[in-house]
């Protein structure tokens, strides 16, 4: 039974009896409320949910403690990408703002502080996801009492992909001919391949007689924040993608420079390797030997020295979905080819061209010109 008592402030207090702990120490819940009806009814709700084997009491638990507790017992249900970022999470934002403040004491008001603080220097976006991911960890410890219940996540920012024309693609390849960066970005433009599946390509995934190549792995995060070799997420990521000649060609000269045949070309800026240095199974090697991220963050810079147009990386892959839909590929084909299905294809991946928006809108600019100048025929005859 509850002890309820009047405080000095004119609110009441329930104390509650929920247990003891591993120590034999009585542990109790505390309720304050407004008036003495609603404090009885409050702390009648936390009898009912100890009796019933439901009550889970966290409300003295620091926050930062709990959502540590919360990845271990989630780590197999959630990616090792999405594990690392949570944990990127908790170190950089969750814990310098909540420190060491329990579940109990965190309000909407907090959390909404959070946020607000986030906004000035992130992204909604990213504040977003932080935010999401903090309210299902609330919602985890407190159920239908988290503080973060009724808070409202900021606003999505949706990345509208830049889908570069063919002009602008060959402005990108006139200044990345000859260097380290051609093969990287001819794959991801001309054969459609994700950032991971990229740097995952070993020689022995190249077919060079039949001129394809295998993708069925992705060099992705891992729960310790290192990169490792992964299985796609579904079936249709595995597929052979021809590759152009002109591709193909270059990654046999890039093949033979690593093997230390011929040297490679000047202005490519890469570390020589040494043919001792190599593992002794050529196929195993990696074609690209280094981190995504990494390369992620070189590219942004590279554009911007550039004066190129600017993109992602992953907009390469959209710039070759966009060229398939271009030339009437079929979607069944240019969905194999992506590692896709059909559905996301046509809600993703496929984006006019300016230059073929333009010839379309003249198209049919055209066509109600065309109907006007009969119908002016047509009232002259009269």
């Amino acid at each position: 039974m509850a002890s309820i008592k009047k405080r000095p402030n004119g609110t009441y207090q329930a104390t509650i009896f929920v247990g003891r702990d591993s120590d034999g120490k009585q542990l109790f819940q505390y309720v304050t409320k407004p008036g003495l009806r609603e404090c009885k009814a409050a702390a009648r709700e936390i009898e009912q949910e100890i009796e019933d084997k439901t009550f889970v009491n966290v409300a003295n638990v620091k926050l930062t403690v709990w959502i540590e507790k919360w990845l271990e017992l989630n780590k197999e249900r959630l990616s090792p990408s999405t594990n690392a970022l949570y944990k990127t999470y908790l170190k950089n934002h969750y814990e310098p703002f909540f420190g060491v403040l329990k579940l109990g004491k965190i309000n909407e008001i907090k959390i909404k502080e959070f946020i607000n603080l986030k906004l000035k220097t992130l992204s909604q976006s990213s504040v977003r996801r932080m935010t999401s991911a903090l309210k299902v960890m609330l919602h985890d410890a407190m159920k239908g009492k988290s503080p973060a219940r009724d808070v409202k996540l900021p606003l999505e920012e949706k990345y509208t992909p830049r889908v570069l024309t063919e002009k602008e693609m060959q402005q990108i390849h006139d200044v990345v001919k000859g260097t380290r960066d051609e093969p990287i970005i001819l794959i991801a433009a001309w054969c459609g391949l994700r950032r991971g599946e990229v740097f995952a390509l070993k020689w022995n995934d190249l077919d060079w007689e039949k001129g394809t190549l295998r993708v069925d792995e992705s060099y992705c995060i891992n729960d310790d924040n290192l990169y490792e070799d992964k299985r796609p997420k579904s079936e249709n990521g595995i597929r052979v993608v021809a590759v152009p000649e002109y591709l193909m060609n270059l990654l046999e000269q890039l093949r033979k420079s690593t093997f230390g045949k011929i040297k490679p070309i000047k202005k490519v800026k890469v570390v020589e390797v040494v043919e001792s240095d190599l593992p002794k199974n050529e196929g195993d090697h990696r074609i690209f030997n280094m981190r995504p991220d990494s390369y992620s963050s070189y590219f942004a810079e590279f554009i911007r020295d550039n004066n190129l147009p600017v993109i992602r990386f992953h907009d390469l892959r959209h710039y070759h979905a966009s060229w398939l839909y271009a030339r009437g590929i079929p979607d069944q084909y240019a969905a194999q080819r992506l590692g896709h299905d059909i559905a996301i294809l046509k809600s993703i991946y496929q984006h006019l061209g300016l230059d073929k928006q333009i010839e379309i809108d003249d198209s049919i600019r055209d066509m109600h010109k065309e109907k006007d100048t009969k119908k002016e025929t047509r009232l002259t005859s009269d």
